[in-house]
C-alpha cells in the first residue's frame, strides 16, 4: 500500500511536470511568434485570387528558358542562349495571356548571344542585357532597347562591365547590378557593381565597389541576384552574398542590409510592389512558401518572414508555388490548388 502511494506520488509529480513543460513550451512558442511579429511589426496575409489567366506553355518551357518575370503589365520570357540570327529570344505577353511582342537580340558578326536579363517597358518595348560572342572568341557586353515591333533601336556597349541584372527607372534610364569578370588568377576584377546608364549618354553613375563583398564568394554576388526599379529607388538582392541593397534616386549613398533567409529553402522568385514592399518565393524538395522581407533599420539587418497561410507542401491548398512578379500593389503568383499548374497565374493583394 505504501509502495502504491509512493508510485502514485511519483506518477502525480511526473504528470504535473509534463503539464508544466507542455505549458512552458506553448508559452515559449507563443512568445516566439509574438516576438517575430513584433520585430517586423506586421502580420501579412494575401487576398483570394482577383484575376486568373492560363498562359501558353511556350512562355515557360524552351531549350534555355529560365523562370519568366512579370513587370510593367507584361510577362517576359527569354532564351538564355541563341546561336542564329533571326531567332526570337525575348517574348512578352499581356495580362490576358496573349503574346504582344517578341525580339531577336542579335548583332552582325555574332556567333552566339547570351541574354542575362530582359524586361518590358510600360509601353511594350523590350530591354535586354547580355553579351555577344564573335568567331575570334571575344565577347561584348550590352544593354539593348527595341521598338514596339521588336527591332533593336538602341544599344549600350558596357565595355568592361557585365550587366547581369537590369531594370528601368521611371525616367527611362537603366540600372544594372553586374560584375567586371575575373583576372588571370581567377580573382574578381575591381570596379563598381551597381551602374546607372542612359541610352543617349552612356554610363552616368556607379556604386558599390566589388570590395564591398567577400573576394572568394562563389558564385559571385551578381550571379544569383535580382534588381528592381521602383518609383522612388533601386532595390537589389544578392542571394549568394546575403545582402539586400537600396539606393534612392535622389541620394547616391546605397544602404546595405545583411539578410537572414529561411533555413533549408532556396529563393526562386522575387517581387516588389508599388509601395516598395519586398516579397520572395522560397522552395525546396516540395516545400514552398511566400515570404516578405522585414527590415531592421537600426541594425541594418533583414529577415524573410512567412506570409500567413502560404507555406507548406506544394500540394496543400493555399500554398504559394510561384512568384512571377508584381503588378502595382498586387503580386502575381502560382497556387497549389490550381490544376493547370505552373502556367496559371493568379493576381493577389498583400494585406495586414
Amino acid at each position: 500500500m505504501k509502495i502504491l502511494r509512493a508510485e502514485t506520488r511519483v506518477f502525480g509529480v511526473a504528470v504535473i511536470s509534463a503539464v508544466l513543460l507542455l505549458t512552458a513550451a506553448r508559452l515559449s512558442e507563443e512568445n516566439l511568434k509574438a516576438q517575430e511579429i513584433g520585430e517586423s511589426g506586421r502580420k501579412v496575409e494575401i487576398s483570394d485570387t482577383l484575376h486568373r489567366v492560363v498562359f501558353d506553355r511556350g512562355a515557360f518551357y524552351g531549350a534555355s528558358t529560365p523562370v519568366p518575370q512579370w513587370g510593367n503589365g507584361y510577362l517576359v520570357s527569354r532564351e538564355i542562349e541563341t546561336t542564329e540570327a533571326g531567332a526570337a529570344n525575348v517574348r512578352i505577353y499581356d495580362r490576358l495571356g496573349n503574346k504582344v511582342n517578341e525580339a531577336s537580340i542579335w548583332f552582325p558578326g555574332s556567333q552566339r548571344v547570351i541574354v542575362y536579363s530582359a524586361m518590358a517597358t510600360a509601353d511594350g518595348r523590350i530591354i535586354a542585357s547580355g553579351h555577344a560572342e564573335k568567331m575570334n572568341g571575344t565577347a561584348a557586353p550590352f544593354i539593348a532597347l527595341t521598338d514596339l515591333a521588336g527591332k533593336v533601336t538602341e544599344v549600350l556597349q558596357t565595355k568592361r562591365f557585365i550587366p547581369v541584372n537590369t531594370c528601368q527607372a521611371p525616367d527611362g534610364t537603366v540600372w544594372s547590378f553586374g560584375a567586371m569578370g575575373y583576372d588571370e588568377n581567377s580573382q574578381p576584377k575591381p570596379g563598381d557593381m551597381l551602374r546607372h546608364f542612359d541610352f543617349q549618354k552612356g554610363e552616368i553613375g556607379s556604386y558599390l565597389p566589388r570590395s564591398t563583398f567577400p573576394k572568394q564568394l562563389h558564385p559571385g554576388p551578381e550571379v544569383r541576384a535580382y534588381i528592381h526599379c521602383t518609383e522612388q529607388e533601386v532595390l537589389a538582392y544578392s542571394i549568394s552574398a546575403g545582402e539586400f541593397m537600396e539606393i534612392k534616386y535622389d541620394n547616391d549613398s546605397p544602404h546595405l542590409y545583411c539578410v537572414e533567409a529561411p533555413a533549408g529553402l532556396r529563393l526562386v522568385g522575387f517581387a516588389t510592389t508599388s509601395a516598395g514592399e519586398v516579397f520572395g518565393h522560397f522552395s525546396h524538395s516540395g516545400q514552398n512558401g511566400l515570404y516578405y522581407l522585414a527590415l531592421n533599420e537600426a541594425a541594418k539587418t533583414a529577415r524573410w518572414r512567412p506570409v500567413e497561410g502560404t507555406t507548406g507542401s506544394h500540394t496543400k491548398p493555399g500554398v504559394i508555388t510561384a512568384l512571377w512578379g508584381s503588378d502595382g500593389d498586387k503580386l502575381v503568383v502560382g497556387r497549389a490548388e490550381d490544376r493547370a499548374g505552373t502556367v496559371a497565374l493568379h493576381w493577389v493583394t498583400p494585406t495586414e
